[in-house]
This record gives structure tokens, C-alpha cells and sequence, in this order.
């Protein structure tokens, strides 16, 4: 095939008008690319005009409504909502209340709330999105309801954070966490911080006592997911709860079997300059627990020289290693401990000891 087509006298003509079809192709690639990015940064310098008479308008009219129009198309509703939820997150008083007002008057809301109907997963993600940043006790009911129905877990992550932005009390954060505990777990990331959302609204409401409330109602609650309450501490501690001490050391008595809590726990309360729980966390049969009391030594190291000084020895590398790491940071009582272990017989004491002695060399 290859030869007749070379051996034609045609080849030449047929190789001429491929190369030209490849450049028409080409050209032809090009100015699409241009014409987009034309089309793109002109949609781009619209919409901040757009954010920027929006703002103005919150920000000088008592009535901005009567300055602006409605949006009319997808941009323009996007414009909006990001001005309204800067002006949200960065202001309190009349001129949050204005941006709220503006929310209503234009339906702005009510626009997200029918995109999130769509059938296109993402498009419900995003519609979702932006409501959530809006926090409006309104959608509360709407959020719910759509949860029950939704049946994408991406979309029904997207709104349980949403609804941990507009919680008032226990009975919604007990919903939240039954919901959650309900779908696969996701990450502690993501449910650590939708327990933060949860209680910076409460604090913000004047309303924190509702989150130990919440904590201690599920404490023994086997519907919420044993990681789900471990999140739910380090989130406490995060969000600085002023009364979380007590709680901490309530989940440490309760859940002696569960090392993911005891850990949360013991990292927790030092972290608030309690270190009650380090001495017999240091003696957990968990390597967890054990290597979150090590890691939270670092206040009384010298007091808890001998205790750690045990764990040299200890069958999990990471214990043996942080341990030895404690120590170098001891004073002279703890660099003596690594000394001892760096001659000892046992090679795996002997060997930690000898590389932090090292590190506290350099």
C-alpha cells in the first residue's frame, strides 16, 4: 500500500493538500484559543465590575437595591453571591444586614436553591457551595430535605457542611453527627472541620454550652461513629471551648478500650497545659496512646525522665524513637538516660539513644 501510494504520480499533490488541511487545522486551533481567552477575561472583567458596583452599593446605600439591578444570567448571580458573602464574612451590623437584604430582594437564594435541583451532580455541588457561605437559617429546612433525597455521597458531604455553618443548638449538631456517622467515613480533616463550623456558630451565638451538650449526649451513643467523636475533641480543642478539660478527661474515663479517643484526649488536654493524663498514658498497652503522651512531653520531660527512659525498649519503633527524642530535650537527667541506653545490651535502645544523642550534638 505504502509503495503504490509513493509510486503514484499524485503523491506529491495528495502530500501538498495534507499539509495544507494540517495547517488549515492548525490556524484554525489557534484562533478558537484566542477567541476563548478573548471571551474568557472579557466574562472575567465583567464580573469584577459587577463584585465592585455590588460592594459599593452595600457599602454607601442604605437601600442598594435601588442602585443595582437583578441578575439575569449565571454570571451575574456569581458575581453577586461572592460580593454578598465577602461582605458577610467581613462585616457585622447594618452593613451585613444590607447584604443579607440584598440576598433577599433579588432571590438570589432561591436562584441556588433551584440549581440545586439539577440533574449534574457538580452543578448541585457548587449551587450547595455558595449557599452554604451565605449561612442563612432559612435554608436549614431546604437543606434537610434535600439530604434525604440526595443519593451522591460527594453532594451530601457538601451539604453537612452547610448545615454545620448554621447550627443553634445540640439537637442540630446530634443531627449532623448522626447523618455523618451514617455515610463512609471521609477524612479526619473534613470532620474535624465541619465540628469547628459547628462550634465557632455556637460561640458566635453566645451559645457554646450547646456543644458540650452535644458531646455528652452522644458520648454513649453507639449510632455516632467512635472516629466521628474522636474529630468531635480535637474540633473542641481547636474551636478553644472554655469548659472542653472536664470533657476530655470524661471521654478518657469512658472509652478505656478505644485508643483513637484516648489519644485525642491526651493531646488535647496538654495542649490546654493539662498533663494530669501523662503519666498513665505512658504506660497504655496502645502504641497510640503511648506516642501521643510522648509527643505531648514536652512540658515535663524532666519530671517524666524515668517513665520515658522505659520506653527505649518499647517492640514499636516510633515509641523507641520518640522517646529518645524526649529525652535529648530532658536536661542532664535525660541525656544520662541515653547514655545509659546507648551501652546497654539491647540493640534497639542502643541504637535510638545513640542517634539522638547525635541530634542533640548538632
Amino acid at each position: 500500500m505504502l509503495e503504490h501510494l509513493t509510486g503514484s504520480p499524485l503523491f506529491y499533490d495528495y502530500l501538498g493538500w495534507a499539509v495544507l488541511l494540517l495547517a488549515a487545522f492548525n490556524a484554525a486551533q489557534i484562533i478558537y484559543l484566542l477567541w476563548n481567552k478573548a471571551r474568557v477575561e472579557s466574562a472575567e472583567r465583567r464580573k469584577d465590575e459587577l463584585r465592585r458596583l455590588t460592594v459599593t452599593a452595600i457599602m454607601n446605600s442604605a437601600s442598594p437595591a435601588d442602585l443595582l439591578h437583578p441578575p439575569a444570567d449565571e454570571e451575574e448571580y456569581e458575581a453577586c453571591s461572592e460580593s454578598i458573602a465577602g461582605v458577610l464574612d467581613n462585616f457585622e451590623g447594618e452593613i451585613a444586614e444590607r447584604a443579607s437584604d440584598l440576598l433577599r430582594l433579588f432571590d438570589i437564594s432561591g436562584h441556588y436553591r433551584k440549581m440545586a435541583g439539577s440533574g449534574r451532580w457538580y452543578r448541585r455541588c457548587n449551587a450547595i457551595d455558595i449557599l452554604s457561605v451565605f449561612k442563612l437559617e432559612e435554608n436549614r429546612e431546604f437543606l434537610l430535605d434535600l439530604f434525604e433525597k440526595e443519593k451522591v455521597k460527594e453532594v451530601r458531604y457538601r451539604i453537612l457542611r452547610a448545615l454545620s455553618l448554621i447550627v443553634r443548638g445540640h439537637d442540630d449538631i446530634t443531627g449532623l453527627a448522626f447523618r455523618l456517622s451514617a455515610l463512609p467515613y471521609l477524612t479526619p480533616k473534613y470532620t474535624e472541620d465541619l465540628f469547628y463550623n459547628a462550634v465557632t456558630a455556637l460561640k458566635t451565638a453566645g451559645l457554646e454550652q450547646e456543644f458540650g451538650f452535644f458531646m455528652r449526649q452522644i458520648m454513649r451513643d453507639g449510632r455516632v461513629l467512635t472516629l466521628v467523636k474522636r474529630d468531635c475533641l480535637t474540633a473542641c480543642h481547636a474551636a478553644a471551648c472554655e469548659e472542653a478539660r472536664a470533657l476530655f478527661r470524661d471521654y478518657y474515663a469512658a472509652y478505656p478500650e478505644e485508643p483513637e479517643i484516648l489519644a485525642a484526649c491526651v493531646k488535647a488536654l496538654a495542649r490546654t497545659g493539662d498533663l494530669s493524663l501523662l503519666p498513665g498514658a505512658l504506660r497504655h498497652p496502645h502504641w497510640l496512646v503511648r506516642l501521643a503522651a510522648l509527643k505531648s512531653a514536652h512540658s515535663c520531660r524532666e519530671g517524666l525522665a524515668e517513665e520515658i527512659s522505659g520506653l527505649l525498649s518499647d517492640p514499636n519503633y516510633h515509641i523507641r524513637l520518640n522517646a529518645a527524642l524526649a529525652l535529648a530535650k530532658a536536661g542532664e537527667r535525660g541525656s544520662a538516660a541515653l547514655r545509659a541506653a546507648a551501652s546497654s545490651g539491647d540493640r534497639f535502645a542502643a541504637e535510638t539513644a545513640a542517634y539522638a544523642l547525635g541530634q542533640e550534638a548538632a
